[in-house]
């Protein structure tokens, strides 16, 4: 499921940017997420969800706050994506990444409204 949006987003911000920015993004976020889940509930836990909220927070900032990017993201991805989030800290899944999922979201969320601005101001 997380490769399958990862896909979708990924080859989003890859053919608006580059390999190296997608790169970058992939890696910041994975770092940060993974470190915010880590201190957050300890080493047991693995998968790309939070690496797949920073991309939907880069692309969902970028595409609202920059309306020369050219690019917003349906309406209806954000809403089932933010559905799945809060359901996700009901517990009705059992253990869960919640801290990967928020860390992951706030730092690509920040990423792209920086870039936002960045490009408005050019």
């Amino acid at each position: 499921f997380n490769l399958w949006w990862w896909k979708d987003l990924g080859t989003i911000i890859e053919r608006r940017h580059s390999s190296l920015y997608l790169a970058a993004l992939f890696l910041v976020i994975a770092v940060t997420s993974n470190l915010g889940q880590y201190f957050l509930a300890g080493p047991s836990f693995g998968g790309m969800s939070g690496v797949v909220y920073g991309a939907l927070g880069f692309l969902w900032f970028r595409g609202k706050f920059d309306p020369n990017y050219g690019l917003e993201l349906n309406p209806f991805v954000i809403q089932m994506m933010m559905f799945w989030f809060i359901l996700c800290f009901t517990g009705v899944f059992g253990n869960i990444a919640n801290g990967a999922h928020s860390v992951g979201l706030g730092v690509g969320a920040v990423w792209g409204y920086i870039s936002a601005m960045k490009s408005l101001r050019s």
